[in-house]
């Protein structure tokens, strides 16, 4: 009866033994949260001042023969400069002054002479007017051409060479212009007609995105 009982112990000691090992090789299983970061910037936003200050430094590391107003508005910060035989536009994305004088398409002549920075538009805007004198050193006249963008429309924000009704044709640039810098009035010969040539000033036609003669009147 003892070993009956002593038997009995054993195989339950046994069980028990089992029993604990199995438990103990079953494997924890542990829970993580992944936590997602916020978007990093990629730019810098431009503090108050920091475009003219930076177009200011820029201007000098060139041989400058004219340097533009400074354009700012929705659409942008923009500036324009005026080197030997050379007419360059850039814009300011935050940081720094970049090149972007693909828009030029290479300009209205190879020899530009000045930039006129006035809001030709009435849109609020620094408008440029670039006069050249590509003929001049053989006796022909200077001229010159509006680069702006609409004001609305599909093409708002598109900086070009703005359309010029000289009262018979559209073209792009007009001849022998005058430009009154303090009212930025431009005004420049039209169409031949006779023996007589027009003379007009020149203003912006929002209706048709270009400018017109205003009045024009005989030499």
């Amino acid at each position: 009866m003892k070993t009956a009982r002593t038997s009995l112990f054993m195989a339950a000691v046994a069980l028990f033994s089992v029993s604990c090992s199995s438990q103990s090789s079953t494997p924890t299983t542990t829970s993580s949260t992944v936590v997602q970061s916020s978007p990093v910037r990629t730019t810098v936003p431009s503090k108050p001042g920091a475009a003219t200050k930076a177009w200011n430094e820029y201007v000098k590391s060139f041989v400058t023969i004219d340097v533009s107003e400074i354009s700012k508005s929705d659409c942008g910060v923009y500036a324009m400069l005026v080197t030997e035989g050379s007419l360059t536009f850039y814009d300011w994305n935050g940081v720094q002054w970049t090149d972007i004088s693909s828009l030029l398409m290479g300009g209205r002549g190879q020899f530009p002479l000045k930039v006129y920075s006035h809001d030709f538009t009435n849109d609020g805007v620094v408008d440029f007017f670039i006069t050249y004198g590509d003929n001049k050193s053989r006796g022909g006249a200077t001229y010159g051409g509006f680069f702006a963008f609409p004001w609305s429309g599909d093409n708002a924000c598109e900086w070009g060479w703005v359309d010029i009704d000289n009262g018979r044709d559209i073209t792009k640039v007009v001849e022998s212009p005058e430009i009154d810098q303090r009212r930025g009035v431009v005004y420049s010969s039209g169409y031949e007609s006779g023996r007589w040539q027009t003379y007009g000033k020149l203003s912006y036609l929002p209706a048709s995105s270009s400018f017109v003669f205003q009045k024009a009147f005989k030499d």
